[in-house]
């Protein structure tokens, strides 16, 4: 059984993206190198084909979405993979995560469509709930 009173101070926050890669390169082809150098670092570039491009932009448009941040410095968070080829999400140190317990990510491709889901625990704030 769920205990409602310890879960009361926490908030589960979600997005999903969809990306048709064929559109994604095309636009990637007109948006040149500083389209490229905008949205990705180049750790997240480095030997990345377009069809992982793609499901690393789905990726970071959901966290963003997730996150609940403004679409303004795509470089405020890195995706990246654990050594179990797991892919992840590291936001910059100067972002404020203190209310971000965890995030979970998921990417996949198939049939020329990258998606991508974020599920972010976070600690909701006490808004004034003193007695």
């Amino acid at each position: 059984m769920i205990d409602a009173e310890r879960l009361d101070n926490y908030g589960v926050r979600t997005g999903i993206d969809i990306v048709v890669v064929e559109d994604f390169r095309r636009s990637l082809e007109r948006g040149g190198e500083a389209m490229r150098s905008r949205l990705f670092s180049s750790a997240e570039v480095d030997g990345a084909n377009i069809e992982s491009l793609a499901g690393i932009f789905a990726a970071k448009e959901t966290a963003f979405k997730a996150l609940e941040l403004p679409l303004v410095d795509w470089h405020v968070l890195e995706i990246g993979h654990e050594t179990s080829g797991r892919p992840q999400i590291a936001l910059r140190l100067d972002y404020d995560s203190s209310d971000v317990v965890d995030i979970d990510l998921s990417i996949s491709h198939a049939g020329g469509i990258a998606v991508a889901s974020v599920v972010v625990l976070v600690q909701l704030q006490n808004k004034g709930n003193q007695a």
